[in-house]
């Protein structure tokens, strides 16, 4: 096996925030984060306010974004999201598997509309696959 070109402590993590007022899915997608080396979890909210406000603070490379949320649902903050930070990429995740809400969430610029029950593998590869377009 050949060693890598470059010290392993040099690869750079995508930033992962998670917005989803489930606790209990919440703390899942927290524990299957904290297990990638290629991934980092840098905050939390559980509703779309509060990840409106965190995603402008944190400036994160992927937004893992619940469709249906107390107070700011995942479209609203999602659009708001995209108009103010340029370059911001937003997962949509949903429970509900709906051609309606897949064009809901096109419409207000979300990247990917993912479903919650697919395998954690797959989830991986989307958000592994989501390409932050935003410059340093």
């Amino acid at each position: 096996m050949e060693p890598f070109p470059f010290p392993l402590g040099s690869l750079k993590t995508m930033r992962v925030l998670i917005v989803d007022d489930n606790n209990e899915y919440r703390r899942l997608l927290r524990r299957i984060l904290e297990e990638q080396q290629d991934l980092t979890l840098v905050g939390e909210a559980s509703d779309g306010e509060e990840g409106v406000q965190l995603a402008h603070q944190l400036k994160p490379d992927v937004i893992l974004m619940d469709i249906d949320m107390p107070r700011t649902n995942g479209l609203q903050a999602t659009r708001r999201i995209k108009e103010s930070l340029a370059g911001a990429t937003v997962l949509l995740l949903s429970a509900w598997d709906s051609e309606a809400y897949r064009r809901c969430a096109a419409d207000c610029g979300a990247d990917t509309y993912l479903l919650k029950t697919m395998p954690i593998s797959e989830f991986l590869s989307a958000i592994r696959r989501a390409q932050p377009t935003k410059t340093a």
